[in-house]
Order: structure tokens, then sequence, then C-alpha cells
């Protein structure tokens, strides 16, 4: 009994009992490290958003190294293929709703498969079987133009330069915009290297990087992004404030390459209205249910998540959070659907008004959507407000819905766009 209670310490050496003490405690440099990785769990990412027109100067920052000094990575970015499903909300008659959710493709995330690419094949293959090459090739397409196809795009970690106190953010560039940068970066890498043949990366080393340009402008009715590289300003280089403070920092792919049940959740609810939209039955074969299956089993145990259209549900509102709407989102979809001739009437124009309609709410601007208010019209009236946003306080109006019509006689929806939203397009 009394080696019971002395926990097994009855024959340790009196002697011996404080060096064991002393071999089991933190040191300092433990204690951070330790802190640091549990608080990352908690870390709220913010995202950087290209949302007004003009030039944003931006702080590339290094991949984060492991506290050993290895990195799994070493470039400054990292890529990812997602979708933003549009999942319809069920409703008892009335204008449908819509949930967004941003999804990366399962096997970027080192699972086996992904269930959308899965579906994508089966689904394009069964169109064809029907001979509706138009369907399948629909299928088969980008999202921009309702088919299956991920977006390849580039996450990296950023200090506003304008704005530098905000920390941390986290920017996302297409890939064409990730070339553009990239192409410049090795054009005066070369530069340097004929003079310093061990220059560091020149826009995302410590001491020696460069601070990078993206301007947005119109050019007619297309949003454009030209990306430089200000090499006539100072190096910039990091403080170790600034470093200790993205060491801190969850490392890329923990943020940008998630997927959980509540992802699989989301993912089959959305395929399942893919089948109801492309008037197939996909969901019920064999090799649907097996792929879905085997994804659920790889998913961990620990994972509790799940999908739920009710706003108040936990996982729901993080995922909210994480991977909210942007007006890039919106002018990126307008600019494509300009480009194939798809008007408001189109499904894809019903799509992003809906879009539109969620971006107001989410955003709570004083934006009213009625029915004779154009997509563009209602771009230009969320760009005017978003441009203002800071300069001085707007009036908020109420924002209605597309059956219901503009209280003041005195101006339509595009009335209102004409007179207090600069002109995107043409």
């Amino acid at each position: 009994m009394q080696e019971e209670k002395n926990n097994g310490t009855a024959n340790v050496p009196v002697d011996n009992l404080e060096s064991l003490f002393l071999d089991s405690q933190e040191t300092y440099q433990e204690a951070q490290t330790r802190t640091a990785e549990e608080n990352k769990g908690f870390a709220k990412t913010e995202f950087f958003k290209l949302d007004k027109l003009g030039t944003y100067r931006l702080r590339i920052l290094p991949a984060i190294p492991s506290p050993d000094g290895s990195t799994g990575r070493k470039s400054y970015e990292h890529p990812v293929h997602q979708m933003l499903l549009e999942i319809e909300k069920p409703s008892e008659g009335g204008k449908p709703q819509c949930v967004y959710v941003n999804a990366v493709r399962a096997t970027d995330a080192a699972f086996p498969l992904d269930i959308i690419d899965t579906y994508r094949k089966a689904a394009v293959a069964a169109a064809r079987e029907t001979g509706d090459e138009k369907l399948a090739e629909k299928i088969g397409g980008g999202s921009f133009g309702g088919g299956l196809k991920f977006s390849y795009v580039h996450c990296m970690y950023v200090f506003d330069m304008n704005e530098r106190s905000k920390g941390v953010q986290l920017l996302t560039l297409s890939h064409s915009q990730y070339k553009e940068l990239d192409d410049r970066k090795f054009k005066l890498w070369q530069k340097k290297l004929g003079k310093n043949p061990g220059y560091p990366c020149p826009i995302s080393s410590v001491k020696d990087a460069y601070p990078v340009e993206i301007e947005k402008k119109k050019n007619g009715q297309k949003t454009e992004y030209i990306i430089s590289i200000d090499n006539e300003s100072d190096p910039d280089e990091l403080s170790i404030e600034e470093l200790t403070t993205l060491m801190n920092t969850p490392r890329l792919p923990e943020v940008v390459i998630r997927y959980t049940r509540y992802h699989l959740g989301a993912t089959v609810e959305f395929l399942k209205q893919c089948d109801t939209k492309y008037g197939l039955q996909v969901m019920g074969t064999e090799e649907m249910k097996e792929a879905i299956a085997t994804l659920e089993a790889e998913l961990p145990k620990t994972d509790t998540s799940s999908f739920s259209f009710d706003k108040r549900n936990k996982d729901a509102k993080e995922n909210a959070e994480s991977s909210p709407l942007s007006l890039d989102m919106l002018l990126d979809r307008f600019d494509r659907l300009q480009e194939q001739s798809l008007g408001d009437k189109t499904e894809e124009g019903q799509e992003l008004r809906a879009m539109i309609r969620t971006f107001i709410e989410q955003e709570k601007l004083g934006i009213r959507v009625t029915r004779t208010t154009t997509n563009e019209a209602l771009l230009d009236m969320i760009e005017n407000q978003v441009q203002k946003q800071g300069e001085a306080p707007e009036p908020q109006a109420s924002t209605g819905t597309d059956e219901t019509p503009a209280r003041e006689p005195a101006a339509t929806g595009e009335q209102a766009a004409e007179e207090s939203a600069p002109r995107r397009r043409r």
C-alpha cells in the first residue's frame, strides 16, 4: 500500500529525485515552441482582398520552417486545386437561397481519391451515352461555365505594406497571375545573380526582398491585374518580431489544404444537386457509392465535423468565416460569362445573381436588388460602395429581393447605378 501511495518512488534514491524533476522541466525555448504549436489551432487566417481599384504594395513572406529548421516545401507559395461549391438550401417556395463552400481537391490533401473527379468522369461518360455532347462538354469544363473542373490557384502569406500592422494575411493568385509574378521574379533574380552569385529570392527572402505591386484597373469590360516588382525601392528586411509572428503562424498547407468531413458532406450534397441540374443519376451508381465510402473511411475518426444548412451549426460558421465570397470572385465570374456571351437570364447568369445577393447580405451593403437591375449594374453599385468604405459612413438602405420593386419612384435600379457608381463596363 505504501508503494501505491508514493507512486512507485520508494525505490528512487532521495538525492536523485531533484534531478528527475529538473530533467523533466521545460526550457524557455521548449515552452515557446509548445505554446506556439498549441496556439496555431486557434489562429484565425486573415484573407487579403483585392477589392478596390488601385495599386497594392505587398511584402511576400518566405516559407515557414519547422523549429528544427526543416521545410517540406521551400517555395513562398503553395499550389492547390479548389472549387467554390454553390449548394441550394432546401426551401418551401419563394426565391432559392444558396450556401457556398470552398472545397479543395481531396487528392491534394493526400487522400486516395476525390469524389468530384470521380463524378465528373462518370457524368461526362453518361452524357455522351445519351448523345448529349454539349452537356458532356459543359460538365467537363470549368466551374464558371457550370462544369466540374477544379481551378488551380497559388496561396502565399503577405504583409500589406500600406497597413503592415494588420500582420500576416493570405493572398490567393490565379495560376496565370502567379506565372506572371514568377516570370518577373526570375528575370530580376538572374540580374542579381550576375552581380552576386549567392543572391536570395528577390521577392520572399528575409533580408533582400523587394515589394511586389499589384495594380487593379479597368480595361473596357474586363478587370485587369498588372503585377510588377519595385526593385527601385530599398530591399525590405523582416524584423525579429515579424519572423517570430510568422513562426507562430500555421504553415500554408495546414491552412489551404484542409479536407474534412464537413467538406465531404457539402460535396455529396452538391453532387446530388448536380444530378438534378444535369438530368443524370450518377450518384446512385455503385462507383460513386464506393468512392464516397472509401473517402469517408480515410478521414480521421477524430474529425467530428459535419455539413449543415443551419447557420448556427459550428462547422458551417467556421467554414463561412474561412472562405467568404469576395468581390473578385463575382467580377471574375461576370467577366467569364461575358466572354461566353451568357446573359443574366441564362442559368449561369442566375447563379451569378444568387452569389451577388449572398455577397450583399454577407457584407451588409445598402443595395436593393430589383427585377430591373442587371447583374452589371449591381456589380457597379457594389464596387462603388466598396470604393467608398472608409471615406465616409454610408446610410444603410433596406435590401430587397428580385420580386421587390424599388421604393423610390424617382430612380430604377439602372438609374441609381448610373447616378452613383463609376461605370465599370461600357
